[in-house]
């Protein structure tokens, strides 16, 4: 890849894209341009740094592009492709963000000019945020970054190449699938779990016992349960209809796996009930324990510390004295005045090992998480 800047126009400025746009400035591999709809978007865009320069005429966005992502909603992708490759070069590369790829890229390939290439990208990764305002330049960290190149391109053609070598450098991992493979398993760890969730959330809204409303009682399994029932209708409603048949098969499976345990509970079947819970926890032990995406784990240890300040600045200290990087972190449970579990991942076993001896030695209560 050349050492030069790759000029990136981006579409859609907002959470992905804005990361996106941050990610590549800071890396230094691509001078981004932004093109946004709202004037007063302009101004948003440039103060977080996710673009050198925002426009709002697509044909000034597209002058000098030689990669051009496409970051709106899902259902926007196609008629926004339709409306911009006439403005692009011979040789443009293109690509999106979508977390559908199936319909896009075979419509894509299907009408793009054949002297441009259409590559579907998804990077695995997000946040309960929405809006350029939200953009992280670590958002891609570690995570899995799918591309749905044309069948048979290999990655040493120079479009893919140029998309890996962008992958590369905001920190992701790049997964090159095939957009129906793509789909199916989004379809299984994204899209029918949030559908999982909204339908226990509506469950539960609907149901009275006592005349309380369920929902005042519901904790923390509750809530993280359901978490992801908070997302945009808008959008999940467009992946829904864009992800179609994955979403069926794999709701299809969902609701027979309750309908035998419903089965089970109106039979008395203990037996059967048992061995299906113990089943799951066994396939459930073998998904890492920090998992970003589809690929790659990193490695989970807890420990408890004091609330006070500069705590967990001393605490991640000692593991960096020691060359041990953190991969991700999470402040678990808190309770002011006495303290709180902290959650770190790490790249490997061997570094979970050693941050347990290394807190343990210094007074901390810490454990790896299996």
């Amino acid at each position: 890849m050349p050492k030069r800047k790759i000029k990136v126009t981006i579409f859609g400025m907002g959470l992905i894209g804005g990361s996106l746009g941050q990610a590549w400035r800071k890396a230094g591999t691509a001078e981004v341009t932004g093109v946004v709809r709202r004037k007063e978007a302009v101004e948003e865009v440039l103060a977080v740094g996710a673009a050198d320069k925002v426009v709002t005429d697509p044909a000034l966005g597209m002058a000098e592009a030689e990669v051009v992502v496409f970051a709106p909603p899902v259902a926007q992708i196609v008629p926004l492709a339709r409306q911009v490759w006439s403005l692009a070069r011979p040789g443009t590369v293109f690509t999106d963000v979508g977390s559908v790829k199936g319909l896009i890229c075979r419509t894509l390939w299907q009408e793009m000019p054949a002297d441009m290439i259409f590559i579907g990208g998804h990077p695995m990764a997000g946040s309960e945020r929405a809006g350029v305002k939200a953009a992280d330049p670590y958002l891609f960290e570690n995570a899995v970054y799918c591309l749905t190149p044309p069948k048979g391109m290999k990655e040493d053609h120079p479009a893919l190449a140029t998309l890996l070598h962008l992958v590369k450098s905001v920190g992701a991992r790049a997964l090159i699938l095939d957009p129906d493979d793509h789909d199916l398993i989004v379809a299984g760890v994204s899209h029918v779990p949030h559908l999982a969730a909204v339908a226990l959330v509506q469950s539960v809204a609907k149901a009275e016992s006592g005349g309380v409303n369920m929902l005042q009682l519901a904790a923390g399994g509750f809530r993280d349960t359901t978490r992801v029932a908070g997302g945009a209708a808008d959008i999940w409603r467009d992946i829904c209809l864009h992800n179609r048949q994955a979403i069926l098969t794999m709701l299809d499976k969902l609701m027979g796996e309750l309908t035998f345990l419903r089965r089970a509970i109106a039979a008395g079947d203990g037996e059967a009930l048992t061995n299906l819970f113990e089943e799951a926890r066994r396939v459930r032990s073998t998904i890492p324990a920090r998992l970003r995406g589809v690929l790659g784990a990193v490695h989970e240890i807890t420990f408890i510390l004091a609330d006070r300040p500069g705590t967990i600045h001393e605490a991640t200290g000692l593991l960096a004295a020691e060359g041990i990087n953190i991969v991700d972190i999470e402040i678990m449970r808190v309770r002011e005045g006495e303290g709180g579990t902290l959650r770190l991942a790490l790249a490997d076993a061997e570094a979970a090992e050693r941050a347990v001896k290394i807190l343990t030695a210094h007074g901390y209560t810490a454990r790896r998480l299996l």
